[in-house]
């Protein structure tokens, strides 16, 4: 090879070496820029992830205020049922440590339902509570949720009792009043029904004149009782049809007695539907208002009787088409001691309300004059 050679070989070499170098030397300022890019990539990632970190230590400082800032009673249990959380008002309540305790070994350590209790729970403490629980949604674990009634309970209690007081005078004197009429007139039947030459025709109307005048003193006297006690207690739960099907019994044996068309029409319940009751003043209650609506009409009317779920509620209705009453009336009917029967307290819708309350429902009525009246008794549904 000539010197030329190598020097042109030399310079191809060198030219290919500057080239090299120059794709190099690019490629590391552009690895550089990557390098920054990713970095302040990186720190803006950073920024944010502390950010995120930032709001969600407010919301969990905000939810754990929330939590122990609650009136009522709040557990957190986990996905096997173990507290892991209790606020101030829980601690109070349940007057012992909750915290990693199963909440299924508290329950009957905490609680001791009594036979008052209605739809409110008895703790050992002496208070009242109504348990609620709820889902996390997707997160596993449950809320526990107690309110505290305790006072509530307390003061209706007192309300009630001092109600009762202030009305006691009037009940009273209606009472005396209304039943000295039957009594004397049953006095009288008895009289009669002495006569050893009475004929048998006046002996059976005499009887059932006394017979009719007794059930009339007694209805009034129950009535009184019922309105007079302290509380009426909830010790059964029974099938929400087997109590339907006994009412209709009842009212279609009443219209048949007093010579009335009887009509029903309601929705079939569940097996799981019950009513959590006294079934003796329940049945009397609704029985009262059909009296009211067989009292309402003349022999030969019509009655309707219906009921329906609503929620979780059953409403009973009493439907007649009698003389109704006037929106004035209809008031001081509701307030009590007023009636526009011959033989009556005024305390029938008084009663009614009052047993409606105790079992945690809702009396209505509803009347136009001269096109009729319309009696509701909504009361909740448990399911067994």
């Amino acid at each position: 090879m000539t010197k030329d050679e190598e020097i042109a070989e030399l310079k191809a070499a060198f030219k290919a070496f500057t080239e090299s170098s120059d794709v190099l030397a690019k490629s590391y300022l552009d690895l550089q820029q990557e390098v920054v890019r990713l970095y302040d990539q990186l720190d803006r990632s950073e920024q944010d992830k502390r950010q995120e970190q930032d709001k969600n230590r407010i919301l969990v400082l905000q939810f754990q205020q929330l939590f122990e800032s609650m009136p009522v009673g709040v557990l957190l249990l986990n996905d096997e049922g173990v507290v892991v959380m209790a606020n101030p008002v829980a601690e109070r309540l349940f007057n012992l440590s909750l915290i990693g305790q199963l909440w299924g070994e508290i329950v009957p350590l905490s609680f001791r339902p009594q036979e008052n209790d209605g739809h409110d729970v008895s703790m050992v403490t002496g208070r009242r509570v109504r348990v609620e629980t709820a889902s996390l949604g997707d997160a596993p674990g449950q809320l526990v949720i107690l309110v505290d009634l305790t006072e509530a309970y307390h003061l209706q209690k007192k309300l009630t009792h001092h109600e009762r007081l202030s009305n006691m005078g009037k009940m009273v004197a209606a009472l005396a009043h209304q039943i000295r009429t039957p009594l004397s007139s049953a006095t009288l039947y008895a009289g009669h029904l002495q006569k050893p030459d009475l004929a048998p025709v006046m002996r059976q109307t005499f009887a059932n004149k006394l017979v009719a005048r007794l059930a009339n003193i007694e209805k009034q006297i129950r009535d009184m009782l019922i309105f007079s006690r302290s509380e009426i207690k909830l010790d059964e739960v029974i099938s929400a049809s087997e109590f339907v099907e006994e009412l209709t019994n009842h009212c279609e044996e009443i219209c048949e007695q007093k010579n009335m068309n009887f009509e029903m029409v309601g929705e079939d319940f569940s097996d799981m539907d019950c009513i959590q009751c006294n079934k003796e003043t329940l049945l009397g209650a609704l029985l009262n208002l059909l009296n009211n609506a067989i009292d309402a009409q003349s022999e030969g009317d019509v009655v309707r009787f219906d009921w329906r779920s609503h929620g979780s509620n059953v409403i009973f209705t009493f439907r007649d088409r009698g003389v109704g009453m006037s929106k004035e009336h209809l008031d001081h009917v509701q307030e009590g001691f007023v009636t526009t029967k011959q033989h009556g307290t005024g305390l029938g819708l008084m009663v009614v309300k009052a047993i409606a309350r105790a079992h945690h429902g809702q009396f209505e009525i509803d009347s136009i004059e001269g096109a009729g009246t319309t009696a509701s008794l909504t009361l909740p549904l448990v399911r067994v």
